[in-house]
């Protein structure tokens, strides 16, 4: 039976209605993802505490330059304070550098903004040692138990 283009109309108008269905959806869980404020402030809590430590902003800049030797020109304190003041409207912090950032001030405050954002967490190796370490002994006491079963099971 050949298809009429009404039945094509059909089929096209049930594929666009779809379609938009699936756009509000999206937009329904969709979350506001725009961490730049969140962000900024992470830099700047990782700048005050690595200030606290006893490192400038000069000397913050310079270990960041030092993990980062590759780059034509080095990143200046002019630079990160243009990239961390709130009255610089279209300054932001490129997020290229935020590793070297997190790694000179000694803080993943940044990226934890990140990560939080499209939910998830960051575990360092302490706690992922930890979480291996339950899950082993979880599993020991498991076994254990499986293994007094079966000798209950062949005694009795």
């Amino acid at each position: 039976m050949a298809k009429t283009r009404a039945d094509f109309s059909s089929v096209q108008a049930d594929l666009f209605q779809r379609l938009a269905e699936q756009e509000a959806l999206e937009a329904q869980a969709a979350q506001d993802l725009d961490i730049g404020p969140e962000l900024l402030g992470a830099v700047n809590q990782a700048i005050r505490e690595a200030k606290r430590r006893g490192l400038s902003r000069e000397r913050i800049v310079q270990r960041m330059n030092l993990v980062l030797p590759d780059q034509e020109r080095p990143i200046t304190p002019r630079q990160l304070n243009a990239w961390t003041a709130h009255s610089k409207e279209y300054h932001e912090f490129p997020a290229r550098y935020l590793p070297a950032l997190c790694w000179a001030t000694g803080s993943i405050a940044p990226l934890l903004v990140l990560a939080q954002a499209i939910g998830h967490d960051l575990v360092d190796g302490r706690e992922q040692a930890a979480l291996a370490l339950g899950e082993r002994l979880v599993a020991h006491a498991r076994l254990g138990r499986d293994i007094r079963n079966l000798k209950k099971t062949l005694e009795g």
